[in-house]
């Protein structure tokens, strides 16, 4: 019989659902080791019973199909039992695979800051040469971020949660639920609370249990609304809007809403990342923080490629393959002063 595909269940707040779950374990364990002798006695005299004055076990009405189906019954439960609460030797085998992803993020840090000095070092060219800084879309983009940390900020102060924190809730479900279906699995369930909730899939990959932390779900769906449009009116062809005795383009709204929603992205995955999250421990929380990083950077460097006049691909790709070659030969620099300062240094210890 195959046994059930694993049940994840990820969100915000499933610290809660799973100390919750706990609970009930506990208590029907506790009720069963209460109420053990009276079942044991009662399970006898059924079986006296069933077998009759002869002690003989009456036929079976079915025949063997019968037989089978409530063997795979009890199998099934029993399996689903299983996942639900795994043994000690599938918790040790997950122990290690952390340990293992954990490894493969140490590795991934060179690429992490191969990528931050190549980023790094476009934005500067495109700040001081081309004056990204004083473009319409870069000054509208990070007012839309400063505008949404500062209510972000302000909820926390004022009320001791951000705002809108349900939208989050559901965005981040969602997340997972989409990324699920890409990935082409199945969502069983998807639960939205105020403050947590979680999804039961079949798909516990990286990307789908990472995916809320590196994917902006609302600039996604601003860049989807933003092509649909342009398909039919181009914003730029758009006549400016009159505000406060001035005007504003239609691009600079697109811009400052893609500023509130990525700085909507950027402040609750820190702020949930620092409240601790399963997401991040189910494949080792450094392995995972890495990750979250390197997509996170890759999003934003597409990003000022897009919007930066003078950075393009070729130039992006030519300055990583420069940088990587740079840290390669620092490091393998590094790497032969040390084996010499230890060949020299047990030399004494062979004479």
């Amino acid at each position: 019989m195959n046994r059930p595909e694993p049940i994840f269940r990820g969100g915000p707040g499933q610290r809660a659902v799973q100390e919750k779950e706990a609970k009930l374990r506990a208590a029907a364990a506790s009720s069963a080791s209460v109420g053990g002798a009276s079942r044991s006695s009662s399970h006898r005299e059924k079986a006296s019973a069933a077998r009759g004055p002869g002690g003989k076990s009456p036929a079976v009405k079915g025949g063997r199909g019968v037989a089978q189906k409530a063997r795979v019954s009890s199998a099934r439960a029993v399996s689903e039992e299983d996942a639900a609460c795994p043994t000690d030797g599938r918790l040790r085998g997950r122990v290690r695979l952390t340990v293992l992803k954990n490894i493969v993020g140490v590795f991934l840090l060179p690429v992490a800051w191969v990528w931050t000095v190549s980023f790094v070092g476009a934005f500067s060219r495109a700040a001081v040469h081309q004056r990204y800084w004083m473009t319409e879309d870069f000054w509208f983009f990070m007012l839309g971020v400063v505008v949404w940390l500062l209510a972000f900020s302000g909820g926390l102060y004022l009320r001791g949660e951000p705002p809108l924190l349900k939208m989050y809730v559901r965005i981040h479900e969602y997340t997972h639920a989409i990324w699920t279906w890409q990935s082409n699995g199945a969502v069983g369930e998807i639960t939205v609370n105020d403050d947590h909730g979680h999804i039961l899939t079949n798909k516990p990959t990286v990307l789908v249990t990472l995916a809320p932390y590196f994917y902006p779900l609302p600039c996604v769906v601003l860049i989807g609304a933003f092509l649909l449009v342009q398909l039919v009116h181009p914003l730029e062809q758009v006549a400016p809007f009159a505000l406060l005795g001035g005007s504003i383009s239609a691009v600079a709204i697109f811009d400052l809403l893609m500023g509130m929603g990525w700085g909507f992205h950027f402040s609750y995955t820190a702020w949930m990342i620092r409240k601790g999250q399963s997401d991040l421990r189910m494949h080792g929380n450094f392995f995972s923080l890495v990750v979250i990083y390197l997509v996170n950077l890759a999003v934003v460097t597409l990003f000022l490629i897009l919007t930066a006049a003078g950075v393009d691909w070729i130039g992006f790709g030519r300055a990583l393959q420069g940088n990587a070659e740079d840290f390669s030969e620092v490091v393998w620099a590094l790497l032969v002063k040390v084996w010499e300062a230890a060949k020299n240094g047990a030399m004494p210890l062979v004479k």
